[in-house]
């Protein structure tokens, strides 16, 4: 079963790892203040997995108050750009994120 848990809880910063039968293949680290959410760092073995652990750490931040989450332009992959960043703007709202289409592959959707 794949799992996404909150770790390394600190003031203004979390991580969430992803684990597939006990064994990590994930990670995402975080800051956020007030309205704003930074990814300073993913890591994962699969896109289906990093959209996970994204979508992890935007649920826990907006938990928090917290209504945007920027990432670096090198984080830009296609789970990202599911999610709505894109080239142009590596900002997006938390809100319209989380309630964006969840991945699609294969299938007739």
């Amino acid at each position: 079963m794949l799992v996404f848990r909150p770790k390394d809880e600190k003031e203004n910063a979390a991580a969430y790892e992803a684990q597939l039968d006990n064994v990590k293949c994930g990670r995402c680290e975080f800051t956020y203040r007030d309205l704003q959410m930074y990814v300073t760092h993913i890591d994962s073995s699969d896109d289906i997995i990093t959209e996970g652990l994204l979508r992890s750490a935007m649920n826990y931040c907006a938990g928090r108050g917290v209504y945007t989450c920027t990432i670096e332009p090198g984080m830009l992959s296609p789970a990202a750009r599911r999610l709505g960043f894109s080239q142009e703007d590596f900002t997006v709202d938390i809100p319209e994120a989380l309630t964006s289409t969840c991945c699609r592959h294969g299938g007739n959707n």
